[in-house]
C-alpha cells in the first residue's frame, strides 16, 4: 500500500499537495544545480591535480561571482608572491 499523497489517484483527492510537491521539485533542482555549478566553476575545486596542480591561476583575470552588479574587470583578490 502506498502513503496517502503519493501516488496519481490519491493525488487526485488531495489536490491540496500538488503545489507542495511542485515547490519541492524546484527547491531540489535548484540545489542541484547550484551544487554542480559550484563542483565545475569554483576556483577551489579540481577534478585533475596532476594536470592542473594550481587551477586558481586560471582565475586570475576571470569573473566567477554567480551575480555581479558592476562591469569592471576582476580583480583578483589572490596575493603576488
Amino acid at each position: 500500500m502506498v502513503m496517502p499523497g503519493l501516488s496519481i489517484e490519491s493525488l487526485k483527492k488531495h489536490k491540496s499537495l500538488i503545489p507542495l510537491f511542485v515547490v519541492l521539485g524546484i527547491g531540489m533542482s535548484g540545489a542541484a544545480f547550484y551544487l554542480t555549478r559550484l563542483a565545475m566553476k569554483n576556483p577551489e575545486v579540481t577534478w585533475h591535480p596532476k594536470k592542473n596542480q594550481e587551477p586558481w591561476e586560471e582565475y586570475k583575470q576571470k569573473q566567477y561571482k554567480f551575480y555581479t552588479t558592476i562591469s569592471e574587470p576582476p580583480v583578483s583578490p589572490a596575493p603576488k608572491y
